[in-house]
């Protein structure tokens, strides 16, 4: 035990999650419940967003799910995800995704810091996903991912002419339980990732090709509700980036369940990654996240689950409210 815990430590102070590489608005999270847990949810399921955290998880669909997340951020941020997944009888899932991470009101400034127009950044991805069970223990799970990023249009049409940096990937699940209160999870994120870029110069009148690849990212983890009322949460990232470095991230979380089905979440995360030689890095390197579910019944047994999470930020940038919306029928 004091091994773990040393290892987990060592974690927590030397490791990196390969933030600032390609797709990294789509690792922020999907959904509330996702970032109040910290996102170690890849041994969990959360109806209505099964396909974001382990498509292996569709195998637990017993029936139509939909998930609806709306995030006004600060400085202008905003995700939003909307997600689809029913049953496919005897044992397995199918899904339907898609989550968009962008920024507006960016505001433009020429060479003499003279400030012209605004322009907005977006990244919109797609996913197909199913899931199925090959027994009473182990599942395994795809998604099929395409990414259509839009880079300040109203400067690249104008000055740079047309762009198309759409990207492919996949990724590969896995869920193994153990036994009915400790589930095993694994996920390889992002296989054979990368934005193809296509810029076209009308100036010029001719066109450059270049490839930016998506960091590989693999994760384990496991839940564990042996605890009455509560939900333990742990999973571990390891991150490839596109120069070859492994990187690390971990992140703990905890779920109790109150009176009346309402559950208050708390989770931790590593707030950075290793810092630059002969860099000093200040504070815990430890980011905390917060959040409630509370289930709105609307019609007879029919309910529309509510989860909130709150992000304190993590360079000053201001607090955001974070806000997601599930069904079940």
């Amino acid at each position: 035990m004091r091994t773990i815990c040393f290892v987990l430590m060592l974690n927590a102070a030397f490791a990196d999650y390969g933030g600032g590489y390609a797709g990294a608005g789509f690792r922020y999270g999907s959904n509330a419940r996702e970032f109040a847990l910290a996102g170690a949810l890849i041994a969990d399921k959360t109806p209505g967003f099964y396909p974001f955290s382990n498509p292996a998880l569709l195998q637990f669909s017993k029936s139509n799910h939909i998930g609806l997340s709306i995030n006004s951020m600060s400085l202008d941020r905003s995700i939003q995800s909307f997600s689809f997944s029913r049953r496919l009888p005897p044992s397995a899932g199918v899904g339907v995704a898609i989550l968009r991470a962008g920024t507006d009101n960016i505001q433009g400034r020429n060479f003499e810091n003279q400030i012209t127009e605004t322009f907005s950044v977006y990244d919109l991805e797609g996913i197909i996903s199913f899931g199925v069970a090959l027994g009473s223990k182990l599942a395994f799970g795809l998604n099929i991912k395409i990414i259509y990023p839009n880079l300040a249009p109203e400067i690249m049409d104008k000055y740079s002419g047309n762009q198309d940096g759409t990207a492919l990937s996949g990724d590969l699940g896995v869920i193994y339980k153990f036994h009915r209160r400790l589930i095993f999870g694994g996920l390889i994120q992002n296989l054979g990732g990368s934005y193809n870029w296509k810029l076209t110069n009308p100036w010029e009148d001719k066109e450059r090709n270049y490839l930016e690849e998506l960091p590989q990212i693999i994760s384990i983890g496991a839940a564990y509700s042996k605890i009455k009322g509560v939900i333990l949460f742990f999973q571990e990232d390891i991150v490839s980036t596109p120069g070859n470095d492994v990187n690390y991230r971990t992140r703990i979380a905890g779920e109790f369940h109150l009176r009346n089905d309402i559950k208050l979440r708390a989770g931790l995360k590593q707030a950075r990654g290793t810092a630059p030689t002969g860099v000093q890095a200040d504070g815990l390197n430890i980011k905390p996240s917060f959040g409630v579910g509370v289930p709105i019944k609307v019609w007879q047994r029919q309910y529309i689950h509510l989860d909130y999470a709150l992000d304190l930020g993590s360079v000053g940038e201001g607090l955001s409210h974070l806000f997601s919306f599930s069904l079940e029928f």
